[in-house]
């Protein structure tokens, strides 16, 4: 009966299969009770009954429904149908619209007071699970561990202990997976369920290399299954089984047996579970070298997804059998093809990887992808004549720098998306940004494990409400990618650390691109062994054999730098591994590089793209500063000057340490002036970096704080270092305000002098003054600097340590007022001008009074 009333304002929910514009809310009419009912029972059942309607364009399907539940039937009929929507989804393969309508159903009974028969069951399990699939582990984990915590009911123990471990597993904590399912086989449940457990432990053990254990608990788990009947959940159970069976002994049959059960059983759902299925299949055949018979399997593999042309799934079983076709393309030798392929696999997996909201998880993924980008060099130096042609060149830079900063590329997302956030997400933020503050100024332990017990618990709920999947754009281009690369006046060098420590390096110059394949390790030993030999605590080692210095900077040169003598005036360096916190300026190609170029360093090339180019005519200067601090750390004596400095000549607001407290700061950073930081810095390795201003300020804290800044210049030292992140560069604190999407960072990697900091500080913002380029004004305050020094202070440990981050944005800087001298010269004037008059009386009244005296009678 519920489909008997459809108003016209319902029409939509039988005919959605195309968007329509969207409605104005200000003109939706009012409706009765009953005429809502109706619309919530319909919304209901089509999400239930009618997948096809939505499943090619959810939005457009739920967009159109502009009106709010009200009474509980409404908003428990509203909230079966976002899970409704999210399972249909499911069931035919969109992940990330999955988990969106999902999150859209957690947060809703967060936020509302609404009936749910069993949340675990219908909303936890479901987006942990999807969590997993898009290797967003940590936040399955965390979903997880809060479920089991905050359920009564001793029954759901062993469900959710499954899926606990299954994150676990997924997320190599193969320790805690064991635990966790030897624990739960503990607890009161079916023999189902302890099947269940049993094939889990399995593939833990699999993953441990244990083959025997294994074997042992994936037959348990087979033989429990086939005790008992099978249908719904419990037959893709046994069917999971199955596979794991074949993939264990390496045998196609039971996998292909796995395969007709899920077609006959599910015949227009679970695609990707058949999609998993039959890749499993196409490895097991191309370990076998039964190519032909592999590809047609992979093949079947891409079709579930029903993928048009060169499409893009967000799906990690769709990447791995497009890398599957290029392995086996690449033993064929068929290498169009198969870099073809590999280059689909790349721009998948980036478009995928973005999904994942934990750091560990895209850190873990960043390693997996560098397998990716070694093989397709492989391939490119099996054959001499493919390292020179421009259009394979080009594509190996294109996956290279995919493969770069990709943790950083969704901060800058997540962050920007922030900025547009609802209150919910913001006042989140706030929490969060408060814990971490509390946590940095405490000195208590116990108080400190309290403080990040609660912001565990809050950042699940942060993580959860900000509605990330709905606000990802990733949409990196080629075409524009390359683009970028013919700026003006302009060189651009591409590095990439093989296993081996040998260096790939790939040089853009204009309309040309050349690629140079290292042999051996030797060039990355000897920039090791010359950046702990010259750029330590001292300057000696220059100062004692300059020429020895000049050798190996000229053999740097050749060997990471090819053909510099022709390179343009900036050189952009797109670094990787060791190669961060090296001052490539400081290295000699008949004298010191600065010398003629200015050099910018990226994590990416990538960054061009994703980094807002914030131009701006007229920029203050925003100075936060500390020069006195408690033993044992040393004053920083050369801070006050500069301070000085910057004020007397530039239009500039101070910042001193018994004004800095956290709405002043984060208005300052809010604002789109240049933030000048001048203090010391706190590098450990177990914490996050910190500001030491009057509080510490970690990177914890400046993740969470909104920045419109178009430049910062961290004057304090080691701001460029920090723990190494796989592909993504140092745990920096220059780095976290790349995160904030800052253009341009300006930092330093290790202190040097104070009078040569001062001197280069102020010749960086004279020369930002007239040239509005920070990657030029940097590059011509080293060259001022190296013009007036005597050929001691020329030693590059006095003067490499500051280097540029960033894309070059247009700055300008505004001068100080003159109005104040003006205002008090014509103060003096008009203060000269009234005493005249006065003056002139006292000198009348005491000329007369004299002229009396003369002439008194005697």
């Amino acid at each position: 009966m519920r489909f008997l009333w459809l108003s016209a304002y319902i029409v939509f929910l039988a005919s959605c299969h195309s968007p329509s514009p969207p409605v104005d809310k200000s003109s939706t009419p009012s409706f009765t009770e009953e005429q809502l009912d109706s619309i919530f029972e319909a919304f209901e059942g089509i999400a239930y009954e009618k997948p096809e309607s939505y499943i090619n364009n959810a939005d457009s399907f739920f967009n159109q429904l502009t009106v709010r539940p009200e009474s509980n039937y409404q908003k428990e009929l509203y909230l079966y149908g976002l899970i409704f929507m999210g399972y249909g989804l499911l069931q035919h393969g969109d992940n990330l619209e999955s988990v969106k309508y999902y999150e859209k159903a957690y947060n809703y009974i967060q936020s509302t007071s609404v009936q749910i028969r069993d949340v675990n069951t219908e909303i936890i399990k479901p987006l942990a699970n999807l969590y997993v699939r898009i290797n967003d582990t940590q936040k399955s984990i965390s979903l997880l561990q809060k479920a089991l915590q905050d359920t009564k009911n001793i029954n759901e123990l062993s469900g959710l202990s499954n899926n606990l471990a299954n994150a676990y597993l997924y997320n190599a904590e193969l320790d805690s997976a064991k635990m966790v399912l030897f624990r739960a086989m503990q607890y009161p449940a079916s023999p189902l369920s302890n099947a269940l457990l049993y094939n889990t432990l399995a593939s833990v053990y699999q993953e441990e290399q244990n083959e025997k254990e294994s074997i042992r608990y994936n037959n348990l788990a087979l033989r429990g299954f086939e005790k008992s009947q099978l249908q719904g959940d419990t037959m893709l159970w046994y069917i999971a089984a199955l596979g794991l069976k074949g993939n264990l002994e390496q045998d196609n049959k039971p996998v292909l047996q796995a395969i007709n059960l899920v077609e006959e059983k599910f015949p227009v759902a679970q695609n990707r579970f058949k999609a998993k299925l039959t890749l499993m299949s196409g490895d097991i055949l191309r370990a076998q070298q039964l190519y032909p018979e592999a590809l047609q399997t992979y093949e079947k593999t891409l079709s579930y997804f029903k993928p048009q042309g060169k499409s893009y799934v967000l799906d990690y079983t769709y990447t791995q059998a497009l890398l599957g076709k290029a392995s086996i393309l690449s033993a064929r030798e068929q290498l169009d093809s198969a870099l073809y392929y590999y280059e689909w696999a790349i721009e998948n997996d980036f478009r995928t990887q973005q999904l994942i909201a934990s750091g560990r998880d895209q850190l873990r993924n960043n390693i997996l992808n560098k397998e990716i980008i070694e093989s397709i060099v492989t391939l490119i130096e099996s054959k001499p004549n493919l390292s020179r042609q421009k259009g394979v060149v080009q594509q190996l830079l294109w996956c290279i720098e995919l493969s770069k900063a990709r943790l950083l590329i969704n901060e800058i997302n997540r962050s920007e998306s922030w900025s547009h956030a609802s209150e919910k997400t913001k006042l989140g933020m706030q929490t969060i940004r408060d814990i971490y503050h509390k946590i940095d100024i405490s000195t208590d332990a116990t108080e400190k494990t309290k403080l990040s017990a609660r912001l565990k618990k809050v950042m699940i709920e942060f993580e959860l409400s900000e509605r990330y999947f709905e606000a990802i754009e990733f949409e990196p281009q080629k075409e524009n990618f390359l683009k970028h690369l013919n700026r003006p006046n302009s060189d651009f060098y591409s590095y990439f650390i093989h296993h081996d420590s040998s260096i790939t390096v790939i040089h853009k110059s204009e309309q040309d691109i050349t690629l140079k394949k290292g042999l051996t390790a030797a060039p990355l030993n000897e920039l090791l062994d010359f950046k702990a030999r010259y750029f330590g605590d001292s300057p000696n080692n220059y100062n004692r054999n300059p020429e020895e210095y000049y050798k190996k900077a000229q053999y740097l040169t050749d060997e990471l730098l090819p053909h510099i003598e022709g390179a343009q005036h900036n050189i952009f360096v797109s670094l990787d591994a060791q190669l961060y916190g090296f001052p490539f300026d400081a290295l000699y190609n008949g004298d010191f590089l600065v010398k003629k170029h200015n050099f910018a360093y990226l994590n990416s090339f990538l960054l061009f793209d994703f980094l807002t180019n914030k131009t701006v005519e007229e920029s203050a200067i925003t100075v936060l500063y500390r020069s006195q601090y408690p033993s044992p750390l040393p004053n920083l004596e050369f801070v006050d000057k500069e301070v000085d400095n910057i004020d007397s000549h530039f239009s500039a607001q101070r910042i001193s340490p018994e004004k800095q407290n956290d709405a002043t700061i984060r208005e300052r950073f809010a604002h789109p002036d240049i933030v000048h930081i001048a203090a010391h810095t706190i590098l450990d390795t177990t914490a996050a970096p910190v500001i030491y201003l009057d509080q510490v300020i970690s990177t914890n804290q400046l993740r969470f704080y909104e920045m419109k800044t178009p430049l910062v210049f961290l004057s304090a030292c080691n701001t460029g270092y920090g723990r190494p992140l796989p592909s993504e560069g140092t745990e920096s604190i220059q780095r976290v305000f790349l995160s904030k999407n800052v253009p341009s960072v300006i930092s330093t990697f290790w202190f040097a002098n104070d009078q040569t900091m001062l001197d280069l500080t102020a010749s960086f913002y004279k020369a930002l003054y007239h040239t509005k380029d920070p990657i030029c004004a940097l590059g011509e305050a080293k060259r001022t600097y190296l013009l007036n020094a005597n050929p001691v202070e020329q030693n590059p440990w006095y003067w490499a340590n500051i280097n540029y981050t960033g894309i070059g944005n247009k700055i300008g800087l505004k001068k100080p007022s003159n109005l104040s001298y003006y205002m008090w010269g014509i103060a003096g004037l008009i203060l000269i001008a009234l005493q005249y008059p006065l003056a002139l009386r006292f000198y009348k009244t005491v000329k007369y009074k004299n002229k009396k005296t003369r002439y008194k009678p005697q």
